[in-house]
């Protein structure tokens, strides 16, 4: 059994000599199995992650692998001993590929490997502090659309990310940014709108109200909110913002 071929962690098949030594089947028996339920089976999408024929220097077949579904269908028609037995052989291989494989330890006596050691240990932490910085105002975008509930107008989006309303409808209406970056901008007659696209990624939302002026008459005016993922998406901006200020300093 030490001989028999393992489950790769790339294809995870079983070969037909594995599934011969399990079945004590003769390997052409096993070989000429195969080829039946694959001509039954017939399904043209089935490619090499599903069954791969390896050839050796004669172009005979030296065996063929399958997945565990094609593997368990072959089986199926076997008796219920060698089902079993096959079955259970792909739950050890299972439970083997689960395990996680312990790295070896470098040689530390050796100047260079203990050296080459050391500089993987300090790239390997520098990348978990890139990752924690970048993770960072996406945390804190998170803890701030926790906090919203429903849209929120201008005034209500401003207080809820931190800065002044007059800033913040700077920084959304911005017109030295790309129209892409932007959230708002104002029409012809100074009223703020909100851009399609921003409206299109859910960000925002626009809808037409009316209400009685002083003269009683019906006026009518455009509400411009923000959505929770809308006040959460400019927390993270403004996060972001504030880390480059301050390695900028």
């Amino acid at each position: 059994m030490n001989n028999i071929m393992q489950v790769t962690d790339i294809s995870k098949t079983m070969s037909s000599r594995e599934i011969a030594a399990l079945t004590k089947k003769d390997h052409s028996h096993v070989i000429r199995d195969i080829r039946s339920m694959l001509s039954q089976i017939d399904d043209p999408s089935m490619d090499d992650a599903d069954f791969k024929e390896v050839f050796d220097s004669r172009g005979y077949t030296s065996e063929i692998s399958l997945n565990k579904d094609l593997t368990l269908t072959l089986v199926a028609g076997y008796n219920s001993r060698f089902r079993y037995t096959v079955i259970k052989r792909w739950q050890e291989l299972e439970a083997q590929a689960s395990q996680p494989v312990m790295p070896a330890l470098p040689n530390f006596t050796n100047p260079a490997d203990a050296a080459i050691a050391w500089a993987e240990e300090y790239k390997a932490k520098e990348a978990a502090q890139a990752q924690v910085t970048e993770l960072k105002p996406k945390a804190a975008a998170l803890d701030t659309l926790s906090h919203a509930k429903g849209s929120l107008g201008i005034r209500e989006t401003a207080n809820t990310v931190g800065i002044p309303e007059r800033k913040f409808i700077a920084r959304c209406t911005d017109e030295n940014k790309p129209v892409s970056s932007r959230f708002m901008y104002r029409d012809d007659k100074g009223k703020l709108r909100a851009y399609s696209h921003r409206i299109k990624q859910g960000f925002m939302t626009q809808k037409i109200t009316s209400y009685a002026g002083k003269n009683g008459k019906n006026l009518v005016t455009v509400q411009v909110k923000f959505t929770a993922a809308g006040v959460a998406k400019i927390a993270e901006m403004l996060e972001k913002e504030r880390n480059k200020e301050l390695e900028a300093v």
